[in-house]
This record gives structure tokens, sequence and C-alpha cells, in this order.
């Protein structure tokens, strides 16, 4: 009853004090998983690595369209023995050349770069997962470090209260020494216990901090978890379907074929037309004499490779072998989405059947401390019985608040696993970063348009 009358006054006290308080900001789970994905710095990092990545396209597209170039060449001289007489020579104009036929290596570079820019969106929407994930698991931790020190603090006053408790009743003989140092142990060591709760408690509140941004601040119970497949050959389906990293992997290996085609057409003939216009000035003193003229002229030209040394077979072996090794990697990174999919499905149902188990825990270890409590009064049970009892009790709702969390988190990682911890797929209802944007601004090759803000913030920094 002590036990008791003791957890209700500590519940009143926090009720009221609660009251007295002016209302905290409060986080929920959506809050944290919008936040990590506006903020991640490395997302953005991987957005600017994608958007170098769509470069590719307009300088593939380079190698077929016109080159042109402005040229100018200049020379004086003077004749020394035979006259005094000079002579300037100025010649202005323009070149042009253009590839009429490269035996593929064009289209083959094109559809390459394709290839790659798809991989890359792949791997985009892999560490958008991860951003996600642990803003999850980090939120998820920092409530259960909560209910930890919750727990060693009440476990503290309980123990101070029967302290006190056994000193009144070592002064009336009812005890020996031996129980009230086997109290103040127990205390002692529930002191351990709240100092370590509070140390983890600080290392999941960075851990947060890290992964969403901010420190976290009153967090609100996690939502219910999201809709999952009803068995593992299901997910696993999706997963095969779903998973970035297997997208990035099939596009990665496709965009080896395609440069395999690329090495290869150097092999073959090559055709270009060329044109130039130049103006040309030459004025000699002495004849006083001056000249002006306009040239023009064009043409193709045509090549064929017969011998290179052997380095176009070096080449072309070199893309047969990372062609193969894109395919074993493509078997690889399948292998490794089952596994982790079997991992997550198969942390998932432990968790899920030790939570009734960890319920009827509690209840009975509670009953239980409960009845040596009041067993103990009488004599019935020895103060060691009475403290077993009561850290049998802790224990038990410490392995209740592991599982639970343990639930939600390996139901994000099962997500995460098939490929459906994204941002459509939880409802956030933000929008989202479109690659899109940048590829169709840049993918017809127009020149300029650098952003020099950027680096001038950064050169700041150092200077």
């Amino acid at each position: 009853m002590l036990r008791k009358n003791f957890l209700r006054l500590g519940a009143a006290v926090a009720l009221v004090t609660g009251l007295a308080m002016p209302p905290a900001a409060a986080d929920t789970l959506t809050d944290a998983l919008i936040l990590a994905y506006r903020t991640s710095p490395l997302l953005e990092a991987n957005r600017a690595q994608l958007r170098g990545l769509d470069e590719e396209v307009p300088q593939a597209r380079a190698l077929r369209r016109p080159q042109v170039e402005a040229f100018g060449t200049g020379s004086a001289s003077r004749r020394l023995r035979s006259s005094n007489a000079e002579s300037e020579f100025l010649s202005t104009g323009l070149q042009t050349s253009l590839r009429l036929y490269d035996g593929g290596e064009t289209r083959a570079a094109i559809e390459s770069a394709r290839a790659t820019i798809a991989a890359g969106r792949a791997d985009l929407r892999a560490t958008e997962q991860i951003v996600l994930f642990r803003a999850v698991q980090a939120y998820m931790d920092v409530r259960r470090d909560l209910e930890f020190l919750s727990l060693a603090r009440n476990d503290l006053r309980v123990l101070e209260e029967q302290l006190r408790a056994a000193h009144d009743r070592f002064e009336v003989g009812e005890i020996t020494r031996t129980d009230v140092n086997l109290t103040e142990a127990r205390l002692a060591a529930s002191r351990a216990r709240l100092a370590a709760a509070e140390g983890a408690l600080e290392v999941s509140r960075a851990s947060y901090l890290a992964a969403v941004g901010k420190l976290p601040e009153d967090l609100q119970p996690p939502p219910p978890i999201p809709a999952l497949p009803s068995t593992l050959e299901e997910a696993m389906a999706i997963a095969t379907q779903r998973n970035p990293d297997i997208i990035a992997a099939q596009f990665a290996e496709r965009a080896a074929v395609f440069d395999f085609e690329r090495a290869t057409s150097a092999r073959r003939p090559q055709i270009s037309a060329t044109a130039e216009v130049a103006w040309q000035d030459q004025f000699e003193t002495g004849i006083n004499t001056e000249r002006r003229d306009v040239a023009a002229q064009a043409g193709l030209t045509a090549s064929v490779p017969l011998y290179s040394g052997g380095q176009v077979s070096s080449l072309i072996r070199q893309a047969q072998t990372l062609v193969e090794a894109r395919q074993s990697e493509l078997q690889s990174t399948a292998r490794d989405v089952r596994e982790a999919v079997a991992a997550a499905w198969s942390e998932l149902e432990v968790a899920r059947a030790q939570i009734p188990a960890r319920r009827e825990q509690v209840v009975a270890a509670r009953a239980t401390a409960e009845g040596f409590a009041e067993e103990a009064r009488v004599g019935a049970r020895s103060t060691l019985d009475v403290l077993d009892a009561d850290q049998d009790e802790l224990e038990a709702e410490a392995d209740l608040v592991q599982a639970e969390r343990d639930e939600y988190v390996a139901a994000y990682n099962l997500l995460q696993a098939m490929g459906l911890l994204t941002v459509e797929h939880l409802g956030l209802g933000i929008e989202t970063y479109d690659p899109d944007v940048y590829f169709s601004r840049v993918q017809s090759g127009p020149t300029g348009g650098e952003d020099r803000s950027v680096l001038d913030r950064i050169r700041s920094r150092w200077e």
C-alpha cells in the first residue's frame, strides 16, 4: 500500500505541476520526418551530385553538334640587308566542324548518360529513405529513453521511501542492520541506473538532432504503423520491384552495356564535315602594297582506324569486364535486399510476439511486488524478497518499453527494405524534390547558367 500511495502522490504532483506550467511545443513523428527531409545536408549533397550527372547528357549530345571556333593570327617582319621594307600580315576567321557519322559513339554515350542518371535518381531515393528511417529511429529512441528515465526516477523514489521505512523498522527491532544495508545497496544501484538513463537520453537527443535538425521537444505518441504486407513472400515481391538499390544496380548495368558499345564504335569509320572562312590583310612598306582577301573552304573528312597499338582492343576488353562486374553487382544487390527484407520481417515478428508476453510479465511482476510488500509487513517475506520483486517489476516494464520501440522501428525498417519508406507512401503531404526540373533545363545544352553564389559563400569562409 505504501508503494501505491507513493506512486499516486507522484502522479498528482506531476499533474499539478503540468497544469501550472505553460504548454510546451510538441513534436510529432510527421513533423520530425518533414523536417529531416527538408533540412538534411546528406540529401542536399546527393541532389547536387545528381545535378552533376544530369550534365552528362548535354555533354554527350555535344559530340554530334557543330563545333565553332574563332581564330586569328598576325605577324610582322622586316628585311635588314636588301631594304628597310616591312610587312604585316593579319588573318581572322571562323572554323566549324560537324560529325556526320561516328559509328554510334554519340548515341551510346547519350544512352549511357541517361542510364547513369536513372541510377543516380534511384540512389537519391535510397538516401531519402535512409534519412527518413534515421528520423524514425531517433524519434523512437528518445521516447524509449524518456520512458527508461521515468522508470529509473520512480524506482529511485520508491527505494528512498523503502530505506526510510527500513530505518524505522530497524529502530523498533523488526529487521536487522543487514536488511538496512541491503536496501542502501539497492538504492545506490538505482542512482547508478538513473545516471545511466540520463546519459543514454542525452545520446539519443544528440542523435535526434543529427537526424532531424533540431532537439526534441515533447515528443507525442507515434501514429499507427503503416499498412504492411501480410506475408514475407509479398514483401519480397514488392522489394524486387521497388527497392531503389536494385533499381540503381539495374541502370548501372545498362549504362555499362552502352559504354561497351561506345568502346566498340572506335573501330568503325568516322565522317566529319568542316568549313572555314578567313579574312586576310597584308601590307608591305617600301613598295606600298596592301592586299585584302577573303578565303572560304569546305570539305569532308573520313577516317578508318587500322591500328592503334592495341589501345582500342584494350578499352573494349575493359568495358566488357565492367559489364560483367555490373551484372554480378546486380545479383549481389538483389541478395542483400532479400536478406534485409527477411531480417526486418523477422525482427518485426519477434517484437510483435514479445509485446503481449511482456505485458503479461508486467502485470504478474507488479502483482508479485505488491504481494511481497504486504507479506513482508507480517514477516512472511524478507527484505531481499521485496527488493528482488521490485527489481523484476522494473525490468519487466523496461522490457515492454523496448519491445514496443523495436516493433515500430522494425516496421519502418521493413518499409525501407521494400523501398516504400518515401514521402509519398507515408503521406507526409509536402512537396518533394523533382529531379526533372534541372534535367529539363540543361538537357538541350544551354550555355552559361552557372551559379557562383555558392562558390562565393564557401570561399568567404576561408578568407
